[in-house]
């Protein structure tokens, strides 16, 4: 990884944008980034995934508020181009780009749309957001058949249905920002992947429960895996929301990871043949505030 130089203007991004583990190191590179102002050079960026989209969304919304600028970014390969602005990532109003892409390059919507759920920002106001949901779902339903064609069957479509308005409505409950969601089927060598995030930049896991006298927990990361197995919230009497949607990723076999604040639970079902799951919680992570959220199903 490359380090900032301090008589640069720019850093050089590492191609660290596949997963949601790798994606630590743009977190760690992000404090210089921001106190220095510096230009994020994406040259070496060959391939980037959900989570690592929504969330670099998020540095780039932390850098315009704490610098009162966009974050620019250069050298950005065609090909990622191409993709974020499918994505509506640039529509989003946090980052300068140096070249826009000629018409002739932008990817088609009809011929990608029916595999992806573009950025969708999500109000932590609760009216304005139950319409965004309302809209989000109506979305997903249209073109989950395409989403979802490698794991289709009778419930999955309402089971996805479940954890999108559970993790949304979290947002406007707990986080006091708003967040986003983005949801995309890719193909990485022989494997397919679905991969839903929902994510925000607010108050976090561990500060919203820290006028509440429940639950006990020893660090963050334990906090994080009590509320995914144990029905807690900071808001309602039963919090069904972060167990609701374990249970449902464990029912499908999949991935769910959970980062928040310094810590991040990676819960994972998909191993043949195990009938606990693997899980791996981390702690004194880099700071990057909020909840961010990545469920994935693979096959």
């Amino acid at each position: 990884m490359e380090k900032a130089n301090t008589a640069r203007s720019e850093i050089i991004l590492p191609n660290s944008f596949r997963d949601p583990y790798l994606f630590e190191d743009i977190i760690s590179l992000s404090p210089p980034v921001i106190e220095r102002g510096l230009k994020c050079d994406m040259s070496r960026v060959n391939f980037i995934e959900p989570y690592s989209m929504v969330s670099f969304l998020l540095l780039g919304r932390q850098y315009l508020r704490q610098r009162g600028e966009k974050l620019s970014l250069i050298n950005i390969p065609v090909n990622i181009q191409q993709y974020l602005t499918r994505m509506d990532f640039f529509k989003q109003g946090f980052f300068r780009i140096t070249e826009e892409l000629d018409e002739r390059l932008l990817l088609k919507r009809t011929s990608f749309s029916r595999r992806v759920l573009e950025i969708t920002e999500i109000p932590n106001k609760e009216r304005e957001s139950v319409l965004v949901i309302s809209d989000t779902i109506s979305r997903f339903r249209k073109r989950a058949s395409q989403i979802l064609k490698f794991w289709i069957s009778d419930n999955i479509i309402d089971l996805f249905v479940t954890v999108i308005s559970e993790l949304c409505q979290n947002i406007f409950e707990h986080s006091l920002d708003s967040g986003y969601l983005s949801m995309q089927t890719y193909s990485t060598g022989k494997e397919n992947i679905v991969r839903l995030v929902i994510s925000d930049s607010g108050i976090g896991i561990m500060k919203s429960f820290e006028n509440s006298k429940e639950p006990e927990f020893d660090t963050e990361a334990d906090l994080i895996r009590l509320a995914m197995s144990t029905p807690i919230s900071s808001k309602r009497e039963f919090g069904y929301g972060l167990c609701q949607v374990n249970s449902i990723v464990e029912r499908l076999r999949g991935i769910l990871f959970i980062r928040s604040g310094h810590s991040s639970v990676t819960a994972v079902y998909n191993k043949k043949g195990k009938k606990t799951p693997y899980m791996f919680l981390k702690n004194d992570l880099n700071i990057f505030n909020g909840t961010q959220i990545s469920i994935s199903l693979s096959g």
